[in-house]
């Protein structure tokens, strides 16, 4: 059976032919950080059935959003990459998760916490004016921050050459990012270990608007796979990252 259109000359409604099933924009958010194996796409997207999460990415290839490639070491096997189509998307998600922010509360008992759709969110957080390469090391996950005059690349992982990089546990970069937590402070108390352009540092620190969500209230289930932190960081929320 082909797939129903709403037989509507709008481009909301032909929006809606191609990407309005369920899934299908999640699947694109989480291909937004960058390639990914299927195993990876069934572990980041916690509900969804491996037969659903198999059709859907049959039809956003048929669609000429997701490219299928062979990759190469470390990752090996068969991947999942956004097309330039399927990039074209980012705005639109970006703006679904602004407008999206004001539902969201408190983390719900049961609700999946993952540090990479939070590390997507500083993308429309981003007030233009830097340029340079961050890499952010949280925990066993790592991510790229490719700052430009007026657009911020977010990948995961992290470059192992970057002209900054903040190391630390998820509790305080999420605290750093998401929180309102002193950088100065999370550093001098051995949290964070920051290597690199002092200058980029310093940008970094003006570079966003505050956050239209916050990470840690409530009790995440997951950081996706991994368990957010319980380290509580001794540090003040004088200053937005």
């Amino acid at each position: 059976m082909g797939r129903k259109s709403y037989l509507q000359y709008c481009g909301v409604a032909r929006a809606l032919d191609v990407v309005g099933e369920r899934w299908s924009l999640l699947i694109v958010r989480n291909l937004l950080l960058g390639p990914r194996r299927y195993s990876d796409l069934r572990a980041e997207l916690p509900g969804i059935t491996t037969n659903l999460l198999a059709k859907r990415l049959r039809e956003l290839e048929a669609l000429g959003l997701v490219l299928k490639e062979q990759r190469p070491p470390p990752m090996g096997l068969t991947a999942y990459r956004l097309s330039d189509s399927g990039r074209a998307l980012e705005p639109v998600i970006l703006e679904l998760g602004r407008w999206g922010g004001r539902f969201m509360g408190s983390v719900a008992k049961g609700d999946t916490v993952n540090l990479g759709w939070a590390f997507l969110s500083l993308k429309r957080r981003y007030r233009g004016g830097v340029t340079g390469t961050v890499s952010v090391r949280a925990g066993e996950r790592s991510f790229t921050l490719d700052f430009a005059d007026g657009y911020l690349g977010v990948a995961e992982p992290g470059r192992e050459r970057a002209d900054l990089t903040l190391t630390g546990d998820v509790a305080p970069v999420v605290a750093l990012f998401f929180q309102g937590a002193s950088r100065a402070r999370l550093e001098a108390s051995g949290q964070l270990r920051v290597e690199g352009d002092r200058a980029l540092l310093r940008a970094l620190e003006r570079a966003f608007g505050p956050p239209d969500f916050e990470i840690g209230v409530g009790q995440p289930r997951a950081m996706t796979r991994r368990k957010l932190s319980s380290k509580k960081s001794s540090v003040s929320s004088k200053r937005v990252v």
